[in-house]
């Protein structure tokens, strides 16, 4: 009996000693976990140092996050979309030469690319089931963002920050980002009047009557500047016709880089106040505005000067405050030149 008694308490104390090896293991194998906006889990053993991304604000969310020396593929539209490359190779070298390898796009990704990159981490908006499953089961973790609402921009950020080891510095934006939000808020807290301006949105390449509806990134930029989106609509992109810009009457257009003769041009919206008066302002060049990142904050500022002619302060000086910020010093002097 003394025997078996010390041959049990021998085999459970390996036996813990094996389990607590397992978990052991199991820990090294997973240090760092995220979960992706389709709830896919994204599990890594380290940090990534081998980047595919796919989506171009994420793109951006890798240069915030001044991990550009892990991406080794881009989306293609980076080379011929000159909103993007006219930028990109001012701060980086590979771009300026064409020398990052383009695997795919927001929509297409070619697969064979991919995996002859040798990628620790794709990171994508729209990819195809089959093309995620597929690099999942070769061990080749698949992170899907969104940037569609605001609260998206913070999660990816705080996610892209943990893939990439750059958690010190995903805390750091994320803060900015946060104290400039409170800022906003209490600009448009002191605004003269308690209504606020009435703000059509318009996107680029002519489409006037393409607008943002409730429920987009760029209604959550309007809301930021302290302003009231024209368009009711609970949708992302609604198309409109002549007669219900009419009836809504903004007090102000906003336009995505196209020039307001688009609307100064059209006699049959002459009525409208924001055409009467004048008061159609452009996001331009559209790289420093885009909504679907961290320089949302950018358009928010500049939405509300022009809403509420506030002069105290220059808007260029506050948004070259905010790349230098958003980008760091040197990647920031470089691009506040073409602003």
């Amino acid at each position: 009996m003394r025997i078996f008694i010390i041959l049990f308490s021998f085999a459970f104390l390996v036996g813990c000693g094996n389990s607590n090896t397992l978990d052991k293991k199991q820990d090294n194998l997973s240090t760092i976990s995220v979960t992706d906006i389709q709830g896919n889990e994204i599990h890594l053993s380290k940090a990534a140092e081998r980047i595919i991304c796919l989506f171009d604000p994420s793109v951006d969310v890798i240069y915030m996050l001044q991990a550009q020396d892990k991406l080794i593929g881009i989306p293609a539209e980076t080379y011929f979309d000159n909103e993007l490359y006219d930028y990109y190779k001012h701060i980086d070298t590979r771009i300026l030469k064409k020398e990052l390898p383009t695997p795919g796009s927001n929509e297409l990704a070619n697969l064979e690319s991919i995996i002859q990159l040798n990628p620790d981490l794709v990171i994508a908006q729209q990819l195809p089931e089959s093309i995620v499953k597929t690099l999942q089961g070769m061990n080749i973790p698949v992170y899907i963002a969104a940037a569609a609402r605001y609260e998206d921009l913070m999660k990816e950020m705080k996610d892209i920050s943990l893939l990439t080891g750059k958690q010190d510095r995903g805390e750091q934006l994320i803060s900015y980002a946060e104290n400039k939000i409170k800022d906003l808020q209490k600009r448009t807290a002191t605004q003269e009047g308690s209504k606020h301006k009435s703000v059509y949105f318009t996107w680029a390449n002519g489409k006037v009557f393409s607008t943002a509806g409730r429920n987009s990134m760029m209604n959550d930029c309007l809301d930021l500047a302290g302003v009231e989106n024209a368009c009711p609509f609970d949708i992302d992109k609604p198309n409109i016709n002549p007669e219900t810009l009419i009836e809504w009457n903004p007090d102000m257009i906003v336009m995505w880089n196209d020039s307001p003769d688009l609307f100064y041009n059209k006699k049959e919206l002459g009525g409208i106040t924001a055409i009467k008066e004048r008061k159609i302002h452009n996001l331009m060049p559209m790289f420093y505005y885009n909504p679907h990142t961290f320089k949302s904050l950018c358009a928010a500022v500049a939405i509300n000067q022009w809403a509420y002619d506030n002069d105290e302060k220059d808007n260029t000086e506050e948004i070259k405050e905010i790349l230098s910020v958003l980008y760091g010093k040197e990647a920031s002097e470089k691009l506040i030149k073409y602003l």
